[in-house]
C-alpha cells in the first residue's frame, strides 16, 4: 500500500466540484443574440383569419429557418386547427414547436394563461426569453408576449413593407426590444 489514503477514500482536495445546472453556468450579462422567433398564431400569421398567409410571411419565416433561428407558434385554438393553419401559411418543416391551448389543460383561463403559451413554448425550446421575440398582430398579443418576459413586435400589415421582414431585421427588432426592457 502506498502512502497517502487507504484505496477508495478520496480526500478533501481531490473532490470535484458540485454539478451545475445549464442555467447556472449562463453568464450574468444580458445577451442580445435571437435564437428563436414565436409567432402568434391568432394574429401574425394569417390576414383576417383564413388560411392564407400575410404577405411576406413565408420569406420571413424562410429567412429565420436559414439563418438558424428556430421558428415557434403559439395559439389560443386547438391543436389541430393551428397545424392546419401553419401547413396552410407557413408549409411543413419549417417551424420547431406549436404551443397550443390543449397545451395547458391544468391553467385556468385570462392572460397567465395565454403567457403560459409563450412559456412552455421557451421550454420546449429549451431558451430564456431573452433569447427570443415574440411577433404578434395585436396589442392583446403584445401585452400577453411582455407578460411572459418576452420582447415582442406587433406586425400590422405584412412582413414585407416598406422593406421585408428577414432575419437580420427580426435581430435588430430584438435589439432594439431586448434594450427598451432593459432601460424600463
Amino acid at each position: 500500500m502506498a502512502l497517502g489514503h487507504p484505496v477508495g477514500v478520496r480526500a478533501k482536495v481531490d473532490t470535484r466540484p458540485a454539478r451545475t445546472f445549464w442555467w447556472d453556468r449562463e453568464p450574468v450579462a444580458e445577451s442580445d443574440v435571437l435564437r428563436a422567433v414565436i409567432f402568434d398564431a391568432d394574429s401574425a400569421l394569417a390576414d383576417d383569419g383564413r388560411d392564407t398567409p400575410r404577405s411576406g410571411l413565408v420569406d420571413s419565416v424562410m429567412s429565420l429557418f436559414c439563418s438558424g433561428i428556430w421558428v415557434g407558434v403559439v395559439s389560443r385554438r386547438r391543436r389541430e386547427s393551428v397545424e392546419t393553419l401553419v401547413r396552410h401559411t407557413v408549409g411543413d418543416g419549417l417551424v420547431e414547436t406549436i404551443v397550443t391551448v390543449d397545451d395547458l389543460a391544468d391553467i385556468s383561463r385570462g392572460r397567465d394563461r395565454e403567457a403560459e403559451l409563450y412559456r412552455l413554448a421557451l421550454w420546449e425550446l429549451g431558451i430564456t426569453p431573452r433569447d427570443a421575440l415574440a411577433v404578434t398582430g395585436s396589442r392583446c398579443g403584445l401585452r400577453t408576449a411582455t407578460a411572459a418576459g418576452l420582447p415582442a413586435l406587433e406586425i400590422r400589415a405584412g412582413y414585407d413593407a416598406p422593406e421585408p421582414l428577414l432575419a437580420a431585421g427580426f435581430r435588430r427588432a430584438h435589439r432594439r426590444r431586448r434594450m427598451n426592457h432593459l432601460a424600463a
